[in-house]
């Protein structure tokens, strides 16, 4: 039974350091649209207002250049919101709308670039050098309000220039040609002070980034704490438990081997009475009893230390199956209860620690004999499945609820429904069940469904795969 898990080959994808900060400033973007969206065309506006108040000085610009440059502010400011609204909330794929983006800012810088031919009027140099100062302002604010992503910056204030510059190149007149060849020198100005501004925006990532992962870490502390602390609390509330079963499965057979080691010793109903003969096979049978439960506890110790070894060989597992019945016949006779066992008719070679693979079956059927109520159904079957040998022990007892079967296999564990405090024991058997099978390199599962029943499954591979060191038992 091969547990492992094969999990398909993905793609390599990007680090998640690289995908944090390119969201980031995506979301730095979009926050500075609604500046755009709102103010763009009111300022167009008023960048209008001297050619209306002041056209002799400022030219003689038509009112029809004047609703085409605020209409297409108001297009672009249009065309912003879409994408706006589109990614306020989240942005649900970086690389489309980095494409978006980088749209609607050529959109966008093209149509501010557009109010330098509305507006301009050749052999003005009022009017020219007025158009330049927008220039001027137009390309400082979308390098300032693009800082946190150098492509959508760039892509931006490249537009604008070149839109601008365009109407510079091939209009007449001194205050043009001079506006020609600042512009660039303008422009590398801005582009640096824009650099520097997207300096700050890396440090202020650079903080925001180790403030998150400082909360990450601190989450995953304080989670890992709780965590543990509840393992200790359930740790400790096992460690009641066990230490009161304990008690209780300690106390019995002493009892009852002083108590009849005292009648024995006063000879309190006379000397050579065939009572005492009854009377030592209890103190015999509580003996065993206790050395059951030493051996048990000294076993999930070693497992756990790492320390317990097994002696896997070739054995023929019938024989063994057969000693447990043995064992268990009487019990379960004694219950009413139907016990079947059930072999496969061709068994593979099996290889294990016969004391191991005896101490395995005998704890499940002593569990489903000892749970299972008056009259109940117990099969144990062997054969082969998954390429290896499978021992199931199968009842028709109360169950267990879902949520509980995660640590039945623990030590000390006894949970509600079939292993509870009614039947006894430590809550050492299926921990040790669970023990011996890994190491054989296998493994014991469990399904269970409340008022149907119980099923343990122990798998052995064919080739015992040993996870302590092999050495022939020295018990």
């Amino acid at each position: 039974m091969d547990t492992r898990t094969h999990t398909p080959v993905q793609a390599p994808s990007a680090p998640k350091e690289d995908l944090r900060d390119a969201d980031a400033r995506l979301k730095q973007i979009i926050a500075s649209l609604p500046a755009s969206i709102i103010y763009n065309p009111i300022m167009t506006i008023f960048a209008a207002v001297p050619f209306v108040v002041g056209a002799d000085s400022f030219g003689h610009v038509s009112l029809l250049s004047i609703v085409l440059a605020i209409g297409v502010q108001l297009a672009t400011s249009a065309a912003t919101r879409v994408i706006y609204l589109a990614n306020r909330d989240k942005v649900p794929d970086p690389h489309r709308t980095l494409r978006e983006l980088l749209a609607q800012q050529i959109f966008y810088s093209a149509g501010c670039g557009l109010m330098g031919w509305f507006f301009w009027c050749d052999g003005n140099a009022v009017n020219n050098i007025y158009v330049a100062l927008l220039m001027v302002c137009v390309v400082w604010a979308g390098a300032f309000t693009r800082a946190a992503h150098r492509q959508i910056m760039t892509v931006g204030t490249a537009t604008v220039s070149i839109v601008f510059m365009a109407r510079f190149a091939i209009a007449p007149g001194t205050v043009a040609h001079v506006c020609t060849f600042l512009a660039p020198l303008w422009l590398g100005y801005i582009l640096l002070m824009g650099a520097t501004a997207r300096k700050r925006v890396d440090e202020m990532l650079a903080v925001r980034f180790a403030n998150e992962d400082l909360t990450d870490a601190l989450r995953v502390a304080r989670d890992d704490a709780l965590r543990k602390r509840f393992e200790a609390e359930a740790a400790n509330a096992s460690k009641t438990i066990f230490l009161a079963n304990m008690s209780h499965e300690l106390r019995t057979p002493l009892n009852a081997i002083l108590g009849f080691s005292d009648i024995i010793a006063e000879q309190s109903f006379g000397p050579a009475i065939d009572r005492y003969r009854e009377y030592a096979r209890d103190i015999h049978n509580s003996g065993a009893h206790l050395l059951s439960l030493i051996n048990d506890l000294l076993d999930v110790a070693k497992i756990e230390a790492g320390k317990m070894e097994i002696d896997p060989q070739p054995l023929d597992p019938l024989p063994l199956l057969e000693s447990v019945r043995r064992l268990m016949c009487s019990r379960a006779i004694a219950k009413g209860q139907t016990l079947d066992f059930r072999p496969a008719d061709t068994l593979p070679p099996l290889v294990a620690d016969p004391r191991a693979f005896k101490q395995i079956v005998l704890n499940l059927v002593t569990n489903a004999v000892k749970y299972t109520p008056n009259g109940g159904h117990i099969v144990v079957a062997c054969s082969a499945a998954d390429g290896g040998f499978v021992v199931t022990v199968e009842d028709n007892g109360p169950g267990i609820r879902r949520e509980k079967l995660t640590k039945i296999f623990k030590p000390f564990s006894q949970v509600d429904n079939r292993y509870d405090s009614n039947g006894g024991g430590t809550g050492l058997g299926l921990a040790l069940v669970q023990g011996l099978a890994q190491l054989h390199g296998g493994l014991a599962s469990i399904e269970s469904e409340v008022d149907v029943g119980t099923k343990v499954t122990v798998y052995f591979p064919l080739v015992a795969q040993t996870m302590a060191p092999v050495a022939r038992a020295a018990r």
